[in-house]
C-alpha cells in the first residue's frame, strides 16, 4: 500500500513537471517572437503563406494573432492577452515577456526545488499565493510607494507647453510599434485629431467618444505614403454619390433604411397576375406621394443604407436631390445621434438630420461622400502604401484612444473616491484642481517615463517590502519584472546596468533626504530608450502598468491551475448549457430503452 502511494505521488509530480516545461516551453517560442520587435530599437516580422502572401508589422497583438497557434496552452495565452488589450489597449509584449520570465523563474527557484511543490496542489497554492500578491502588495507599492514618487517626478519636471503631456502619452505608445519616422508623422495627426473633435470640451467625454465610435471616425487608404494622412472636418462616408448635386449652405438629409420602391413579389406566392398589377400601381402611387412629401419637407439630400429603385434615382437627378446609397446603417444610426435628429412617423421615412454642407473628396483611387454635422465631426485619414502596414498603422491608432480611455475612466474613478472621502467645504477647491485631465493626471502620479521606471521602481519597493507576508512571491515578481527594461535594452547590457545601477542610487539618496527632512536631489532617468531616441521624453500610464502585472498573474493562475490537457472530438460548450423539451424526451427515451434492455438481461 505505502508504495502505491509512493507510485502515485511520483508520477503527480512528474505529471505537473512536464506540465510546467509545457508552459515554459510554449511562453518561450512566443517569447522569441515579439522581443525582437519591443521599443524603437526592435525591428518587424515577416509573416508569410504558401500563397505568396506577405504581412511586416510590429504591432504585438497583430503578430500574436497572425500565428497559427495548435498547442491550448499557446491559445489560453493568446485568449488571456487579448482580454488584457481589449481592456487598455497596451502591453501585449510585454505581456508575453513578463509571464514567460515569471515561468522561467518558477521552474528555476531553489525554494520550489528544495520543499517539493512541484506537485499540482504546490503550483496551484502558489498560483493563488501570487494572486493574493497582485491584491495587496502590489496594489499597496503602486498607491503608496509608486504614485507619490510619479508625482514627485512629474512636479519636477512639469512641461509649460499646452497639449504636451497628450504628445508625450501619443509618442510613448506609438515609438515601439511603428518606425521613428513614421512614430512622429502618426503622433502628430492623432494629436490633431483629438484636438479637432474635442473643440475645448470635456476630455474624458471626448476620449470615450473617439474609442467607441473609432471604426466610424477613420477611413483607411492605400496605397499612399503614411506623410499623406490629415484629419478632414465632416464625416467621409467611403461611397460615391449616386446622384450628386452641388449644394450651398445648411442642407436637410434624410436618413433612409429601407427602399422606397414596392416589394418584389416572387414566382412561389399564389398570386394572380392582375391582382399583382394593381397592386404595383398602387404602390407605385404610394411612392410618388412619399417622394412628393419630401419636396414639402424641402429635403436636399437622401442618405440609404440600401439600393433605391430607378425610379427614385431618376427622380432625385430631375429635382436636383443628392442621393447617396449603401451607406453603412451604423454610420447613419451616429449622423443622427450626433445631428439631434428628427424622427419622422410614416416610414420609411425615418430620420430628418441638418447637415452643414455635403461634398466629394479623393482620397487616394476613390472618390467618397464627406458629410459636414452640426456637432463638428471630423474623420481621420490613415495612409501607408501597402495593406500590410495599412493594418499596423490603424491598430496602433485604435489602440492610442483605447490607453488613453483607460487612463481617463481610471483616473475619473479615482477623483471620484477622492472627492467622496473629503469634506463637502473643500469640494469646491479639488474640483477647480482636477478639472484639467491630463493636469490632473501628472499631479496624481498617473504617468512615468518610459523605458523602466516602473518596472525599477515596482522591483525596488517589492524586495524592500518590511511588511510582506509572502517574501518569497514578491521576489519572484520583482526579479521577473526586469526583464521588460532588459530586454529594452538588449542591444546594448552595459547601458542597461548603468541605467539600473543609476537610478537605484538615486532612488536610494531621495529615500533618505526624505527620512531626514533634507532637501529632496535631482531625479534624474534616461527619459527615452536610447540616446539616439528623437521620441524622447515620453511617458507612459502607471494604471495601465498595474493592470499589465494583474493580468499577467490572472493568466499564470490559470495555467498553473491545469492538470492535463485533454482531447475531444465532440464541441465545447463554454457557455451556459441550455436543456430543450426535445433533449429532455431524447433523454428519456434512451432511460426507457436502457431500463427495457436491462430487464431483458435479467430475463
Amino acid at each position: 500500500m505505502m508504495c502505491l502511494m509512493l507510485l502515485i505521488g511520483a508520477c503527480c509530480f512528474l505529471c505537473s513537471v512536464q506540465m510546467l516545461e509545457e508552459c515554459v516551453c510554449v511562453l518561450a517560442a512566443l517569447e522569441c517572437v515579439v522581443r525582437r520587435c519591443l521599443g524603437p530599437d526592435g525591428g518587424s516580422v515577416l509573416f508569410t503563406r504558401d500563397t505568396g502572401e506577405t504581412l511586416v508589422s510590429r504591432h504585438g497583438r497583430r503578430l500574436l494573432c497572425a500565428l497559427h497557434l495548435e498547442h491550448p496552452m499557446a491559445r489560453m495565452v493568446l485568449d488571456c492577452m487579448c482580454a488584457h488589450a481589449k481592456a487598455t489597449g497596451d502591453g501585449t509584449k510585454s505581456f508575453i515577456l513578463l509571464l514567460a520570465a515569471l515561468l522561467r523563474g518558477i521552474q528555476n527557484s531553489a525554494h520550489m526545488r528544495r520543499k517539493r511543490l512541484w506537485t499540482g496542489p504546490g503550483l496551484r497554492n502558489l498560483a493563488n499565493r501570487l494572486l493574493a500578491v497582485s491584491r495587496k502588495e502590489l496594489e499597496e507599492a503602486v498607491i503608496h510607494k509608486i504614485t507619490p514618487y510619479a508625482s514627485l517626478w512629474c512636479s519636477r519636471h512639469s512641461y509649460k507647453r499646452e497639449g504636451s503631456i497628450l504628445d508625450l502619452l501619443i509618442g510613448g505608445y506609438i515609438s515601439g510599434r511603428v518606425a521613428i519616422g513614421q512614430a512622429e508623422i502618426l503622433k502628430r495627426v492623432l494629436c490633431e485629431f483629438y484636438h479637432k473633435v474635442s473643440q475645448d470640451q470635456d476630455a474624458v467625454e471626448t476620449i470615450s467618444f473617439i474609442h467607441s465610435h473609432f471604426s466610424l471616425l477613420h477611413t483607411s487608404v492605400t496605397g499612399l505614403p503614411i506623410g499623406s494622412s490629415e484629419v478632414i472636418e465632416g464625416l467621409v462616408v467611403t461611397r460615391d454619390w449616386s446622384v450628386w448635386t452641388e449644394l450651398q449652405g445648411p442642407v436637410k438629409a434624410l436618413l433612409l433604411y429601407e427602399s422606397f420602391g414596392p416589394t418584389i413579389v416572387t414566382a412561389d406566392d399564389n398570386i394572380s397576375i392582375c391582382v399583382q398589377q394593381d397592386w404595383l400601381q398602387r404602390t407605385e402611387s404610394i411612392m410618388k406621394q412619399k417622394l412628393l412629401s419630401l419636396l414639402d419637407l424641402q429635403v436636399n439630400v437622401m442618405l440609404s443604407s440600401v439600393k433605391q429603385p430607378e425610379s427614385v434615382v431618376q427622380w432625385a437627378r430631375l429635382n436636383h436631390i443628392a442621393l447617396l446609397e449603401f451607406v453603412d446603417s451604423v454610420q447613419l444610426d451616429l449622423l443622427s445621434n450626433i445631428s439631434a435628429a428628427e424622427t419622422l412617423s410614416h416610414p420609411p421615412l425615418q430620420h430628418l438630420v441638418t447637415l452643414k454642407y455635403c461634398r466629394r473628396v479623393q482620397l487616394g483611387g476613390h472618390r467618397c461622400a464627406c458629410l459636414g454635422t452640426v456637432s463638428h465631426t471630423h474623420t481621420l485619414v490613415l495612409c501607408a502604401p501597402a495593406p500590410g502596414l495599412l493594418d499596423q498603422t490603424v491598430c496602433v491608432s485604435q489602440g492610442v484612444f483605447a490607453m488613453l480611455h483607460h487612463l481617463s475612466q481610471t483616473h475619473d474613478s479615482f477623483k471620484k473616491r477622492f472627492q467622496s472621502s473629503i469634506p463637502a467645504a473643500d469640494q469646491s477647491q479639488s474640483m477647480l484642481s482636477t478639472q484639467d485631465l491630463w493636469g490632473g493626471i501628472m499631479r496624481g502620479g498617473g504617468v512615468l517615463p518610459v523605458g523602466g521606471m516602473f518596472e525599477f521602481l515596482l522591483h525596488h519597493f517589492l524586495l524592500n517590502e518590511h511588511n510582506c507576508v509572502d517574501p518569497e512571491c514578491c521576489r519572484l515578481l520583482a526579479e521577473a519584472l526586469l526583464c521588460v527594461p532588459r530586454t529594452l535594452y538588449s542591444h546594448n547590457q552595459r547601458s542597461f546596468l548603468n541605467i539600473q545601477t543609476s537610478f537605484l542610487s538615486d532612488l536610494k539618496q531621495l529615500e533618505r533626504a526624505k527620512l531626514q527632512e533634507w532637501e529632496l536631489p535631482d531625479l534624474k532617468f534616461g527619459l527615452g530608450f536610447s540616446a539616439s531616441s528623437e521620441l524622447a521624453p515620453c511617458l507612459e500610464s502607471v494604471s495601465g502598468k498595474q493592470q499589465l502585472v494583474v493580468s499577467v498573474l490572472q493568466c499564470l493562475h490559470r495555467l498553473l491551475c491545469v492538470g492535463d490537457i485533454l482531447h475531444t472530438r465532440s464541441p465545447l460548450r463554454t457557455g451556459p448549457q441550455m436543456h430543450s423539451d426535445e433533449d429532455e424526451d431524447e433523454e428519456e427515451e434512451g432511460m426507457k430503452e436502457h431500463s427495457n434492455s436491462t430487464q431483458r438481461t435479467v430475463a
